[in-house]
């Protein structure tokens, strides 16, 4: 067998969601992926997976809500109701408008519900989603998609989306400072 290097099929390269741009991705299909025994368990419970017309895919992973030790009860079922309210915007985008959603009385109850429902409405439908490099607060070297507004239906009309840019997106890539001039690069040692 022969590694010719320098030849560019070597490697394949990769599909960036978007080509790497932030903001409003229209006509994206959605997927859903469960966790599974053989995955580590520090893997997400679920994985929604956006992923556009060239391929390219972002995903965001959901784990069922554990409460903290160091927030009260209120910033705890706070976050639990943004969760499930997350994965329900989720699930909106593929159902009609009329769906009448069931009552639950855990949020994991309501996920499992959520996410099975994403899954088999999901195979022949679009949607729109919102990619940004993180937050002002929070950047990150990764796209990925907004917390909240972060998807809606492919046939929403333009005056009533909510997929627009806020003060708090990072819509720049963030990179690396350059080094400070004075400072030496750093050199081989002998051996190598």
């Amino acid at each position: 067998m022969s590694f010719n290097l320098n030849d560019a099929s070597f490697g394949g390269g990769a599909t960036v969601f978007n080509n790497g741009n932030t903001g409003k991705v229209e006509n994206v299909r959605m997927s859903v992926l469960k966790k599974s025994s053989t995955d580590p368990d520090n893997a997400p419970d679920y994985k929604l997976i956006m992923t556009d017309v060239t391929g390219g895919q972002v995903n965001q992973g959901f784990y069922y809500h554990k409460n903290n030790e160091m927030y009260d009860e209120k910033r705890n079922k706070d976050l639990e109701t943004w969760l499930v309210s997350r994965v329900l915007s989720a699930t909106k985008a593929v159902l009609p408008a009329e769906f009448e959603f069931p009552n639950f009385d855990t949020s994991k109850d309501a996920l499992d519900f959520l996410f099975k429902t994403i899954k088999e409405n999901c195979d022949d439908k679009m949607v729109n989603a919102y990619v940004t490099y993180g937050t002002t607060n929070k950047p990150s070297q990764y796209l990925g998609l907004r917390y909240f507004n972060f998807v809606e239906s492919v046939d929403t009309p333009a005056n009533m989306t909510r997929l627009k840019p806020s003060n708090t997106d990072q819509m720049d890539k963030v990179t690396a400072d350059a080094p400070q001039t004075g400072t030496q690069a750093p050199t081989a040692t002998k051996g190598w």
